[in-house]
């Protein structure tokens, strides 16, 4: 049951978390402070860029990449499975088109060779 849970809520926060939506709502989240106190010195704005930018800003448009990549990827295999199975299906009936004629040389041969002892 926990399990479950889990499963459903990392699914859940893993498609809310990596859309452009999450991306504008943590863009603003970081922005909007800054008109009320801004950090002082260099040392301040690199730390306040690596940790608000990198870490709250770019996390979401990385996860939207990798979604899409993904979603990619799953249509290039559900094609190349269609494909495949196409491809299958035309082997089975060629195969089975052999047979048939095999069993037909087959039965001509038997032929030939009663009619080849008949006549000695």
């Amino acid at each position: 049951m926990l399990r479950r849970l889990n499963d459903w809520l990392g699914d859940r926060l893993a498609f809310w978390l990596a859309t452009m939506g999450c991306f504008y709502l943590i863009t603003a989240l970081v922005i909007v402070p800054l008109f009320f106190q801004h950090p002082t010195g260099l040392v301040g704005w690199v730390q306040y860029i690596v940790q608000s930018i990198f870490q709250g800003v770019a996390l979401p448009v990385l996860g939207y990449v990798a979604r899409i990549a993904g979603e990619k990827q799953e249509g290039l295999l559900s094609e190349t499975h269609d494909t495949v199975m196409e491809e299958l299906a035309l082997v089975k009936e060629e195969l089975e088109l052999a047979r048939e004629e095999r069993q037909e040389l087959q039965s001509l041969v038997r032929e030939l060779h009663q009619s080849h002892f008949q006549q000695q």
